[in-house]
């Protein structure tokens, strides 16, 4: 990518984050499946797996007090 050079000079860059959240996105979910050895269903909209807890759980962590982000 050209992200760098894209902050540098302040061009347009050759993708959109919207495509690369969605890229990495699929590498974790991927990732959580392996883990707990299992099939996934994703809800793109809410952006949680369908009727896992412990799936959605991986998704993140509670963040450190005086680094939350809002």
């Amino acid at each position: 990518g050209n992200f760098i050079e894209c902050v540098r000079d302040r061009s347009v860059p050759v993708s959109d984050v919207w495509s690369h959240h969605r890229s990495l996105t699929t590498c974790h979910l991927a990732n959580i499946a392996i883990r707990l050895g299992r099939n996934l269903t994703w809800d793109a909209a809410k952006e949680q797996i369908v009727g896992d807890d412990e799936a959605n759980l991986w998704q993140g962590r509670e963040q450190r007090k005086g680094f939350e982000v809002a």
